[in-house]
């Protein structure tokens, strides 16, 4: 008897990881500074308390759906609420591009790679143009040579943070008549959505999530929005019952309060700014962002890392990532968070002169 071998690119993937440390301030990994109100808490838990434990929950979610909806201002049947938004990645591969190809940009979202393979297909990776934006026609002519099955982009991208412009998206969305994956994790930090084109475009699907904008990381709730076919297919791939009763309380409550995601969200940006501001003040080379987080570049990344580690403060070191070379990633946190941060990192700087 031997131990069953996974399929050779299954088992070539590294896995993923994640720099772990006991600190005070934690920015490494997108999440909303701002925890849920007492109050909604006490609402979802009443939820939950009057709900049977022993029953499986509604099984498409069907009342958070319908909540969701009408945030995206879309019918209820053009949406599909998964399992964090990794689910829905992983059911549209599975749906459209298995035995295909996957073209994606490249340095991006360091899961959609991965979960294509997963999904069994093969993935062609597109650069960034030099100033780390997305270079949407170089996506589009790779799918077409390569007759690809699926073309996944994230706007804002992650981990550079710099969201892809309406007019662009809409070039690659006419160039390419395939599905067309638009991961939209950050929606509520950027000006701008890809929503609108799903009039014009029934090849075009919108993902998001519950765990930034609604901070509800701990839900893990996310999102597909698409045309009522594309939404039909892709429920086929994913399990049922697949968000729980926690999930579905949380994000419909959250869905339905988009005043206070609003706030929340200009906090946010307004202290992104702040700390874009600082960095820049202090001579850092800062990358633009319309996301929740911001990349910057310095003199050595991995020193860099481990002495804002020594004075209690986590960033994501991203410089093994393609064109990153010496680049950190910092979740925009509160105002105390910040300060923190930027006194960890003139300290550090100090400590490296």
């Amino acid at each position: 008897m031997t131990t069953p071998r996974p399929r050779p690119e299954v088992d070539a993937l590294p896995g993923y990881r994640l720099a772990q440390a006991d600190v005070a301030v934690k920015l490494n990994q997108n999440e909303c500074p701002y925890d849920v109100p007492a109050e909604m808490k006490e609402e979802i838990l009443q939820r939950l308390r009057q709900a049977p434990w022993n029953r499986y929950p509604p099984m498409r979610a069907e009342s958070a759906r319908e909540a969701v909806a009408r945030a995206c201002a879309v019918p209820p049947d053009w949406v599909l609420l998964t399992n964090g938004s990794n689910e829905a990645i992983l059911a549209l591969v599975q749906t459209f591009a298995a035995g295909g190809t996957v073209v994606l940009p490249e340095p991006g979202y360091s899961m959609a790679a991965p979960l294509a393979v997963v999904g069994g297909a093969r993935v062609h990776p597109v650069r960034l143009r030099e100033d780390l934006t997305l270079d949407v026609g170089a996506l589009a002519r790779a799918a077409r040579e390569l007759d690809a099955a699926l073309v996944f982009l994230a706007s804002p991208n992650n981990p550079t943070g710099q969201a892809v412009p309406p007019h662009e998206l809409e070039e690659l969305l006419e160039a390419f008549s395939g599905p067309v994956v638009v991961d939209e994790a950050y929606w509520g930090f950027c000006p701008w959505t890809a929503l609108p084109l799903l009039e014009r475009y029934p090849h075009l699907v919108v993902l998001r999530t519950a765990s930034k904008a609604f901070g509800l990381a701990g839900a893990r709730v996310g999102w597909l929005v698409a045309h009522p076919e594309v939404v039909a297919a892709v429920a086929k791939a994913v399990p049922p019952y697949n968000v729980d009763l926690f999930g579905q309380a949380a994000v419909e409550v959250m869905a339905r309060r988009l005043d206070l995601v609003g706030e929340r969200v200009r906090q946010v940006v307004a202290e992104r700014e702040y700390l874009w501001q600082a960095l820049r003040g202090m001579g850092v080379q800062v990358y633009p962002s319309q996301a929740n987080f911001l990349l910057m570049r310095v003199e050595d990344a991995r020193e860099t890392f481990l002495r804002l580690v020594e004075r209690g403060v986590l960033v994501r070191d991203v410089s093994r990532y393609p064109m990153l070379e010496n680049c950190l990633r910092v979740t925009v946190g509160s105002r105390e968070e910040n300060e923190a941060f930027l006194a960890a990192l003139r300290a550090a700087r100090e400590v490296a002169v």
